[in-house]
């Protein structure tokens, strides 16, 4: 019995043990073929070259625009006033706020009647002066010839002689006849003054007086403008001075271009610096400048080209030169602490510090730090870094700077935002 239960306690052992063995060693051939199977190289992942659009642009002669703001005042304004006193009787038909007179042509008369009388009644206290002074001549020769006799039996005296040919009544008749001249001639010119005449061409800004008003002496009656020459007083940084050709002698100053101010704003009018003012701003502490347009309201008839109004605010492009052996590129191309992004030749990107010799909102004028044929960068870049491959999508060659994606507006330079960053000439 005994032998019989430890064989079947040895056969169950053995059914026990052998399915263990089995899953140990199936585990460890998996293991083993897990750990000895071939695997495959992971590669590196791949960076994307940034795709960007690059300008190639041309080293020459470069021209140097100043872009100011302005305000278009009179070149000549006055208040029109009356030198007489009286009714107004008649006035022109243009005597009306935009009324154009030419120098010298009758605005409006003040009733003459009561001068012309009175020039009448002076003309007659002349006719008298005359008079009495032919008379005393008279008397003079008379009296010249009773001294003659007298003298040879007397000894008088100079003044006795003076009283006896009557000279100081011959002095008091020419006296009395240049003050009835006078007083001919002062009511000659209160007539004359009876007839107020534009003093210069001249277009009607206000009128304070009309027909029928009694208008006392200085009273003003209109203020008028001269239609020959409008002046732009505009505001430029003063280191912007040193761009501008003043007017000295016979050379005319800085030409320069009025764009707006008219009905059209697109509209353009050229002129001439002519004068600097001798104060900056009181708040900008910027200079002033004037620029001289002549015609302002074309009263030539010139056409294509709109009247420039008064009290407009307008840019003006004044020529500042020109840069020789230089490259302009766009604004938008300049990037921070006066560096440019060129993409060299082998497609990687190369960080460059750059010399300016002139920007604004517009352009950027360089003189060195970039040669021609090279192609700037004109995209904009999230993490720039130097050396790091680029992909052109498209090379601009444009003839203009501003061609490529700079800021067309007209409102270049300091005219928006005050004085800009760089503006001196480097030479």
């Amino acid at each position: 019995m005994n032998t019989v239960s430890s064989r079947i306690k040895r056969s169950f052992r053995l059914k026990a043990v052998i399915p263990a063995i089995i899953v140990i060693l199936a585990a460890a051939g998996g293991f083993s073929m897990i750990a000895t199977a071939p695997r495959a190289a992971k590669a590196p992942p791949e960076t994307a070259a940034p795709a960007v659009t690059t300008g190639v642009f041309g080293r020459g002669v470069q021209q140097v625009t100043v872009s100011v703001m302005g305000t278009v005042k009179a070149a000549r304004e006055v208040s029109l006033k009356s030198r007489v006193s009286g009714e107004i009787v008649s006035v022109s038909n243009a005597y009306v706020p935009g009324g154009m007179f030419a120098s010298g042509e009758e605005m409006l008369r003040i009733d003459p009647q009561d001068y012309e009388l009175n020039l009448r009644e002076i003309r007659a206290g002349v006719t008298e002066a005359e008079y009495d002074l032919k008379v005393e001549q008279g008397y003079q020769n008379v009296a010249g010839r009773e001294w003659s006799l007298l003298k040879e039996s007397s000894n008088g005296s100079e003044e006795e002689a003076e009283l006896a040919l009557r000279k100081p009544h011959l002095e008091k008749a020419v006296a009395d006849l240049e003050a009835a001249r006078a007083k001919l001639d002062q009511a000659r010119l209160d007539l004359a003054r009876t007839s107020i005449t534009a003093p210069f061409p001249a277009v009607v800004k206000d009128k304070s007086a009309d027909l029928g008003a009694m208008v006392a002496e200085q009273e003003a009656l209109a203020t008028i403008a001269c239609t020959d020459e409008f002046w732009v007083e505009a505001s430029i940084p003063v280191d912007r001075l040193g761009w501008i050709t003043l007017p000295a002698g016979d050379a005319p100053g800085s030409a320069a271009t009025v764009i707006g101010g008219g009905v059209d704003s697109a509209a353009r009018r050229e002129g001439r610096v002519i004068r600097l003012l001798p104060a900056l701003e009181d708040e900008g502490r910027m200079a002033r400048i004037l620029i001289s347009i002549p015609d302002p309201l074309n009263l030539a008839g010139t056409p294509g080209v709109t009247p420039l109004l008064l009290g407009s605010y307008v840019t003006v492009l004044v020529d500042g030169g020109q840069l020789d052996d230089a490259i302009a590129i766009p604004r938008t191309a300049f990037r921070d602490n006066g560096r440019i992004w060129v993409m060299a030749e082998d497609g990687t990107l190369d960080i460059r510090t750059v010399t300016t010799a002139w920007r604004d909102t517009q352009s950027v004028i360089l003189t060195q730090g970039l040669e021609e044929g090279e192609q700037v960068v004109l995209s904009s870049l999230s993490a720039p870094v130097q050396g790091m491959r680029l992909s052109a999508v498209e090379t601009v060659r444009p003839a203009d700077p501003m061609d490529s994606g700079a800021d067309t507006d007209a409102n270049t330079d300091a005219g928006m935002n005050g004085q800009p960053k760089d503006g001196e000439r480097h030479e």
